[in-house]
């Protein structure tokens, strides 16, 4: 219930902050005055030049456990302990404010972001300390991971570590118990195959045409104006405190049925349903938006919304707090280097292709063992239910994963 609640919140919170986003652009609420301060705060996010959000769930172990019980799905201690403390972070910085950062485009059809945008995302554990992290600036792109601490953080022996990683050249051991690594993210996306070509190129990115995109924005203003209300709840702790309602199935709907047209201009974009998930509810969702100054502070969703069993004494907020004028990402100092080679071999290692970690997968035999190219019937009866589109099947595939691990794979996230 908990992976499926979270799935359903992060969509519905990414849809809020989504719309609410447009609100600055088409100005379509000028007369509501709530809205009209939602409309500001996500516009004062893009004038700055560097922006922060930190996801997390903003309840104790304790909480979380209670929340288990009301619901009928048991929490262990370790596993509450866990949520309790673990956040997903994200930081975004350039020379220019972040309205004005625009992806550029090559010669050969092909996009690439801003030259001056640099990025991070990181996932922490207690304390803020770095369990995962990845840092991009320029063509250069920086990681690290804190294996041994991940593996406590799940209750799991931290020496089993050690034993997983003793093959691995000395820089990626040293990168999976919490050193810097560097390593050049052009070639490693080349190297990996991202673009979905089978030949490790960039396929070019398909641009929108304007009729379709004026279209869409069209269709948003419309549904923000009949789904979405807003009220004033007053102050808290100094902030404004701001509820945003919308009837989530309707909502959903709405929204599945405003992207459906990008399925026919964009094919690896995959196949929309055609209507929510069973598991969005039929009734009005809240989530509650603070400012502070004017500009967007925090989004708290309740996942007790999500579940009828969960009573009012049961709440469990999942939180994501934004920040502007962060400080910019920066390089970290004395980071090792690595080729794009051992990472993708690192990575076809985890995801189940065997190699230098000695898993009992595809590709045990040893680092150069690889699976069986996919047949294109495969890679079509892959994609068939949209959960994975042909650039992440034929990925997942270069990086070691045979067709039943990826079919396997693509089960557990539909």
């Amino acid at each position: 219930m908990i992976r499926r609640s979270a799935r359903t919140t992060l969509v519905a919170a990414a849809c809020t902050a989504a719309l609410a986003t447009g609100l600055a652009a088409c100005g379509t609420v000028q007369q509501l005055s709530a809205a009209d301060k939602v409309s500001t705060a996500f516009d004062k996010l893009g004038r700055s030049k560097s922006f922060s959000a930190k996801l997390s769930v903003d309840a104790t172990a304790d909480q979380i456990e209670a929340f288990g019980t009301a619901t009928g799905e048991k929490i262990d201690k370790e596993t509450a302990a866990a949520l309790s403390t673990v956040s997903l972070s994200i930081a975004v910085s350039a020379d220019k404010p972040l309205k004005d950062v625009k992806p550029s485009k090559g010669t050969d059809g092909t996009t690439a972001a801003d030259a001056s945008l640099s990025t991070s995302i990181a996932l922490t554990g207690k304390g803020d300390a770095a369990l995962f992290e990845l840092r991009q600036i320029g063509d250069r792109a920086y990681a690290r991971a804190d294996l041994p601490s991940f593996a406590r953080l799940v209750g799991e022996d931290p020496s089993s570590v050690k034993e997983l990683t003793k093959d691995l050249p000395a820089t990626l051991q040293g990168a999976l118990e919490g050193t810097w690594v560097s390593f050049d993210a052009k070639d490693f996306k080349e190297t990996a195959g991202a673009g979905g070509t089978g030949a490790g190129g960039a396929s070019p990115t398909p641009s929108l045409d304007p009729k379709l995109s004026e279209g869409l924005v069209a269709s948003l203003k419309d549904i923000l104006g009949r789904d979405l209300s807003f009220e004033d709840k007053g102050k808290q702790n100094g902030k404004e405190r701001i509820t945003v309602t919308a009837p989530a199935r309707k909502l959903a709907d709405d929204l599945l049925k405003a992207f459906e047209p990008l399925t026919q201009e964009i094919p690896n974009l995959g196949k929309l349903p055609k209507t929510a998930p069973k598991d969005v509810p039929d009734r009005n969702l809240a989530v509650d938006l603070l400012l502070d100054g004017g500009a967007l502070s925090a989004v708290t969703f309740d996942l007790a919304q999500l579940d009828e069993k969960a009573g009012p004494g049961t709440p469990l907020p999942l939180r994501i707090a934004f920040g502007k004028d962060a400080p910019a990402v920066q390089a970290p100092a004395g980071a090792g280097t690595v080729t794009s080679e051992d990472l993708g071999g690192l990575l076809g290692a985890f995801l189940g292709g065997g190699g230098p970690l000695g898993s009992d997968g595809p590709g045990a035999d040893g680092p150069d063992a690889a699976a069986a190219p996919l047949t294109d019937a495969q890679v079509k009866e892959l994609t068939a239910g949209g959960s994975m589109t042909e650039e992440q099947v034929r990925l997942y595939n270069k990086l070691g994963m045979s067709y039943q691990d990826i079919k396997d794979l693509a089960s557990m996230g539909s």
